[in-house]
C-alpha cells in the first residue's frame, strides 16, 4: 500500500481512508504493507497535527516501512534560515539556493511536488515486493505522484496494480489553475496511469462518471466506486448520549482543515458575514451563536472574525481526542461543510462523520454537484452555494429557530 499522507502526519482527514481500508483488510483475510515517507522528521508541506489517533486502528501484524520524502524537512529549512543570516554570502547562497528550489517546484516538478519521493519509494518498493510475497500494488492519491510510483512498481515488478483516486486528479480546481502545458502534462500521466491499472477505485458516482467520459475505450469493470464513510464503532458511543437543552447557545461546529489557498479553497469568510448580518439585524441573539472549529482556524480568518465582531462568537479548539470530538459534535445544533471551491465531483469526508453522528443537521456550502446531491438525497440538512452570504444567514436563521422550537432537526 503505497501512502505518502499516513500518521503521524497531517489530519485525520487526509489517511484515515486508507487506514480504515488497513483495519478491515486484514479481517477480511489480507496483510498489508504500507510504504509512506520518514516521520523522524516533519517536512514542510507534511506536519505532524493529529492524526496519532489513528495509530491504533492499524493491526499490529501490518508493517509500515518508510522511507526519505525526498523533500526539505523543517530542521534543514530552519540550519538553512540561520546559515543565510551569517553574512551576506551565506544570504545570496540561501537566496539562490531557495528560490531555484522553489522555480523546480512551481515547474519541474510534476504532476506535483511530491514526485520528489518517487526514486526512494521505488527502490524500497522493490525491496519490500521481493521480500514480502506481495501479490498487488494499491496506491492512494492525492499527492497523484503516488500514482506513477505504483505505475514504475507494476512495470519494474509486474505485479497487479489498484489505484484509489480519494479526489480527481483533472478536472478540478486546481487543474484549472495551472498554465495549459502543465495542465497538458498531467492530462498525459493521468491516462497513462490509468491505462496501467488493472483496477481504478473512485469515491462517488460523479467521479465514475467523469472517468468513464474520458476513458471510454476502457472496460467499464475497470473503475470500481467505494464511497467514503465512516468507522460506525467509532461514534457508537454518540447513541448513548444526550443532546442539549433548548435553552443553551446555538452550537455550530466545523470539524476538518480549511485553507485560504486560490488554488484550492475552503474559506468560512461568507459565514463570518451572513453572522455579522445576523448580529447587526438581531443583536440580542449575540450571546446564544457560537461557531467552533475543531483543529487550526488559519491566522488570516480569525482576523477576520475578529474585524467583522464576532471574537466572541468565532471559537478555536485545537484537535480533540477521539471521544471528546465525537461527544461535541452530537451536542452542536449544527454541523457545518464547506466544500472546495468548484469542486463538483468531490463529497467531504467529513460529512459522512457527520451523518453517523446522528441528530444535528449539516449545513453544506457547496456548488451543484455530488456532495449537495447527497446531501439532498439521505435528507441531512440544507445545502447553500458557497458565496451566498444572503442564503447562508437564511439557512442558520431557519435552523436556529427550529432548534428553540424543538422541532426535528432533519427531514
Amino acid at each position: 500500500m503505497l501512502a505518502y499522507v499516513f500518521p503521524p502526519f497531517f489530519s485525520v482527514g487526509g489517511s484515515i481512508r486508507v487506514v480504515k481500508f488497513i483495519k478491515y483488510l486484514v479481517e477480511l483475510g489480507w496483510l498489508p504493507v504500507v510504504l509512506t515517507i520518514d516521520d523522524r522528521k516533519e517536512y514542510q508541506t507534511m506536519n505532524k497535527e493529529g492524526s496519532t489517533s489513528l495509530f491504533s486502528d492499524i493491526p499490529p501484524q501490518v508493517k509500515v516501512c518508510r522511507t526519505f520524502a525526498g523533500e526539505p524537512s523543517l530542521s534543514f529549512l530552519e540550519k538553512e534560515k540561520e546559515f543565510g543570516q551569517r553574512n551576506w554570502l551565506s544570504g545570496v547562497i540561501v537566496k539562490l539556493l531557495g528560490g531555484a528550489r522553489r522555480w523546480a517546484v512551481r515547474y519541474l516538478f510534476l504532476p506535483d511536488r511530491y514526485v520528489a519521493w518517487l526514486p526512494f519509494a521505488l527502490r524500497r518498493g522493490r525491496l519490500i515486493v521481493r521480500t514480502e510475497g506481495i501479490d498487488a500494488i494499491f496506491a492512494t492519491c492525492p499527492p497523484n505522484s503516488v500514482a506513477l510510483v505504483g505505475v514504475f512498481l507494476k512495470l519494474l515488478t509486474g505485479k497487479r496494480l489498484i489505484l484509489d483516486f480519494r479526489d480527481d486528479w483533472i478536472d478540478t480546481p486546481d487543474y484549472y489553475s495551472i498554465p495549459i502545458i502543465p495542465r497538458l502534462i498531467r492530462v498525459c500521466l493521468e491516462k497513462w496511469a490509468v491505462q496501467m491499472a488493472d483496477k481504478v477505485i473512485l469515491v462517488t458516482a460523479w467521479s465514475i462518471k467523469s472517468f468513464k467520459s474520458r476513458y471510454p475505450y476502457e472496460p467499464e469493470d475497470k473503475f470500481v466506486l467505494i464511497p467514503n464513510g465512516c468507522d460506525l464503532k467509532d461514534f457508537a458511543i454518540s447513541r448513548e448520549m444526550s443532546k442539549r437543552n433548548h435553552n443553551s447557545p446555538f452550537r455550530i461546529v466545523h470539524a476538518g482543515l480549511l485553507n485560504d489557498s486560490n488554488r484550492w479553497g475552503r474559506s468560512p469568510v461568507t459565514v463570518f458575514q451572513a453572522l455579522h448580518c445576523i448580529l447587526q439585524e438581531q443583536p440580542e441573539i449575540a450571546d446564544k451563536l457560537i461557531l467552533a472549529f475543531t483543529g487550526h482556524l488559519p491566522e488570516g480568518f480569525l482576523r477576520t472574525a475578529n474585524e467583522l465582531g464576532l471574537s466572541d462568537v468565532v471559537k478555536e479548539l485545537g484537535h480533540l481526542p477521539r471521544e471528546e470530538f465525537v461527544r461535541y459534535l452530537r451536542e452542536s445544533d449544527l454541523l457545518l461543510t464547506i466544500n472546495f471551491d468548484g469542486f463538483y465531483t468531490l463529497i467531504p469526508g467529513k460529512i459522512y462523520e457527520y451523518w453517523a453522528v446522528g441528530g444535528p443537521p449539516i449545513l453544506l456550502l457547496s456548488c451543484p454537484g455530488a456532495a449537495a446531491s447527497f446531501v439532498e438525497q439521505h435528507s441531512l440538512g440544507l445545502t447553500v452555494e458557497p458565496s451566498d452570504v444572503a442564503g447562508i444567514q437564511q439557512a442558520i436563521l431557519t435552523l436556529y429557530r427550529q432548534s428553540k422550537t424543538g422541532a426535528p432537526p432533519r427531514g
